[in-house]
Protein backbone atom coordinates (compact mmCIF):
# COMPACT_ATOMS: atom_id res chain seq x y z
CA UNK A 1 0.00 0.00 0.00
CA UNK A 2 2.91 2.17 0.36
CA UNK A 3 3.92 2.19 -2.98
CA UNK A 4 1.03 3.86 -4.11
CA UNK A 5 1.91 6.94 -2.11
CA UNK A 6 1.89 10.30 -4.19
CA UNK A 7 3.56 13.58 -3.66
CA UNK A 8 4.32 16.36 -5.45
CA UNK A 9 7.43 18.72 -4.57
CA UNK A 10 4.99 21.98 -4.81
CA UNK A 11 8.39 24.42 -5.18
CA UNK A 12 9.20 22.42 -8.61
CA UNK A 13 5.42 22.55 -9.95
CA UNK A 14 5.25 26.45 -8.97
CA UNK A 15 8.36 26.39 -11.57
CA UNK A 16 7.03 24.26 -13.88
CA UNK A 17 4.13 26.43 -14.36
CA UNK A 18 6.15 29.60 -14.27
CA UNK A 19 8.10 28.63 -17.24
CA UNK A 20 5.18 27.09 -18.98
CA UNK A 21 3.52 30.93 -18.90
CA UNK A 22 6.56 32.40 -19.85
CA UNK A 23 7.09 29.93 -22.90
CA UNK A 24 3.11 31.50 -23.65
CA UNK A 25 4.56 34.99 -23.75
CA UNK A 26 7.31 34.63 -25.37
CA UNK A 27 5.27 32.70 -28.17
CA UNK A 28 2.54 35.68 -28.25
CA UNK A 29 5.59 38.05 -28.77
CA UNK A 30 6.46 35.95 -31.95
CA UNK A 31 2.98 36.25 -33.26
CA UNK A 32 3.10 39.81 -32.54
CA UNK A 33 6.20 40.41 -34.99
CA UNK A 34 4.72 37.66 -37.51
CA UNK A 35 1.92 40.01 -37.57
CA UNK A 36 3.90 42.95 -38.28
CA UNK A 37 5.90 41.13 -40.92
CA UNK A 38 2.55 40.32 -42.85
CA UNK A 39 1.58 43.59 -42.59
CA UNK A 40 4.77 44.76 -44.25
CA UNK A 41 4.03 42.61 -46.78
CA UNK A 42 0.88 43.67 -47.27
CA UNK A 43 2.05 47.35 -47.21
CA UNK A 44 3.82 46.57 -50.61
CA UNK A 45 7.31 44.89 -48.87
CA UNK A 46 6.46 41.76 -51.50
CA UNK A 47 4.16 43.14 -54.20
CA UNK A 48 1.49 40.90 -56.51
CA UNK A 49 0.51 37.19 -55.70
CA UNK A 50 3.23 36.25 -53.32
CA UNK A 51 3.20 39.03 -51.56
CA UNK A 52 -0.36 37.98 -50.69
CA UNK A 53 0.19 34.30 -50.85
CA UNK A 54 2.85 34.91 -48.06
CA UNK A 55 0.91 37.56 -45.83
CA UNK A 56 -1.86 34.65 -46.12
CA UNK A 57 0.29 32.01 -45.42
CA UNK A 58 1.88 33.67 -42.12
CA UNK A 59 -1.28 34.25 -40.52
CA UNK A 60 -3.16 31.26 -41.77
CA UNK A 61 -0.30 28.84 -40.72
CA UNK A 62 2.40 30.45 -38.73
CA UNK A 63 0.41 32.22 -36.71
CA UNK A 64 -2.54 29.45 -36.06
CA UNK A 65 0.26 27.21 -35.52
CA UNK A 66 2.01 29.27 -32.80
CA UNK A 67 -1.81 30.24 -31.29
CA UNK A 68 -2.35 26.15 -30.86
CA UNK A 69 0.98 26.14 -29.10
CA UNK A 70 0.31 29.07 -26.95
CA UNK A 71 -2.90 27.70 -25.70
CA UNK A 72 -1.35 24.16 -25.25
CA UNK A 73 1.22 25.74 -23.03
CA UNK A 74 -1.48 27.72 -20.68
CA UNK A 75 -3.29 24.78 -20.65
CA UNK A 76 -0.51 23.15 -19.03
CA UNK A 77 0.37 25.64 -16.75
CA UNK A 78 -3.32 25.80 -15.75
CA UNK A 79 -3.25 21.90 -15.31
CA UNK A 80 -0.22 21.92 -12.86
CA UNK A 81 -1.53 24.47 -10.97
CA UNK A 82 -5.02 22.63 -10.45
CA UNK A 83 -3.09 19.49 -9.50
CA UNK A 84 -0.44 20.98 -6.96
CA UNK A 85 -3.87 22.52 -5.74
CA UNK A 86 -5.44 19.37 -5.39
CA UNK A 87 -2.55 17.72 -3.63
CA UNK A 88 -2.25 19.92 -1.58
CA UNK A 89 -5.68 20.09 -0.34
CA UNK A 90 -5.47 16.39 -0.21
CA UNK A 91 -2.60 16.44 2.36
CA UNK A 92 -4.42 18.95 4.33
CA UNK A 93 -7.42 16.53 4.43
CA UNK A 94 -5.42 13.28 5.15
CA UNK A 95 -3.60 15.41 8.01
CA UNK A 96 -6.85 16.21 9.98
CA UNK A 97 -7.36 12.32 9.91
CA UNK A 98 -4.65 11.47 12.50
Amino acid sequence: MADNILKMEYPEADQMVQILNEAATNYGDIVTELEGIATALEGGALLGKAGDALAAGIRRSAVGKINELIAALTDGARYVNMEKEDMQAAEKKSAGLF
